[in-house]
């Protein structure tokens, strides 16, 4: 991530935290009660789901249509073998040695029997990929999730999360692959292929979820939360 981006990604943040002023000062129950910027959010939810709704779920359709199977699984098992770099840094910030080892030993398996990570052998092994991230790592410190926000493109996340999330962008190689090697842009191709890569591989679920809810906006807000609380207590 660029330094323009992060400036850009942390003015959405104060954007957010002055909206503030415009959320429901009523109590409020359950989930709602950590969702301080709902206005600001739900405005952002509805541009994202327009996204998705003329731009991203055709791409993904069209990516399906041209794109074999094979080379489909192939695909998400290389964006997975290079998001593990980030999961053993997370693991050993988090003090997890046998986290950190055995995802060292997938990534070991996977480069040199699974045709550099397009195949998965590890799984097989006893090694599948247990994901973990930045946001994770803080929560083991004892950080608190923070408010509920949505944000354009990242989609849902807290406060804790969306700090975590510029953390974990340094972890990732593909920040590097930018105009000072000798492969630019394959960062942000490869970044853009993860993000198809996962609507397709969720399509049916996110459509449900996006087109077929009574308000997609608190279904989101409770599956996100419930399962990055659950990630976070072990």
């Amino acid at each position: 991530m660029t330094t323009r981006t992060c400036v850009k990604f942390l003015g959405i943040l104060f954007a957010a935290s002055l909206m503030s002023a415009c959320a429901s000062t009523g109590p409020r129950d359950g989930f709602a009660a950590t969702d301080d910027y709902e206005p600001f959010s739900r405005a952002v939810h509805k541009n994202n789901i327009r996204i998705d709704r003329y731009f991203l779920r055709p791409v993904t359709q069209g990516y399906d249509y041209v794109t074999p199977t094979l080379f489909q699984h192939m695909i998400s098992n290389g964006l997975k073998h290079i998001d593990l770099t980030n999961d053993f840094a997370n693991y050993l910030l988090q003090g997890d040695v046998d986290g950190s080892l055995e995802t060292l030993g997938r990534f070991t398996l996977n480069t040199v029997l699974g045709m550099g990570g397009f195949l998965d052998p590890a799984t097989e092994f006893g090694l599948p990929k247990d994901d973990t991230d930045f946001g994770l790592t803080l929560a083991s410190y004892g950080v608190g999730e923070g408010t509920y926000l949505v944000l354009p493109l990242v989609g849902p996340t807290t406060v804790r999360d969306s700090a975590g999330f510029l953390v974990d962008r340094a972890f990732s190689p593909l920040t590097y692959l930018g105009p000072f090697t000798a492969v630019d842009g394959v960062g942000p191709v490869v970044t853009g292929l993860g993000v198809v890569d996962a609507r397709n591989s969720n399509f049916e679920v996110i459509d449900d979820l996006f087109y077929e809810t009574e308000d997609s906006y608190v279904t989101l807000r409770a599956a996100y939360l419930q399962r990055r609380r659950a990630q976070a207590a072990g």
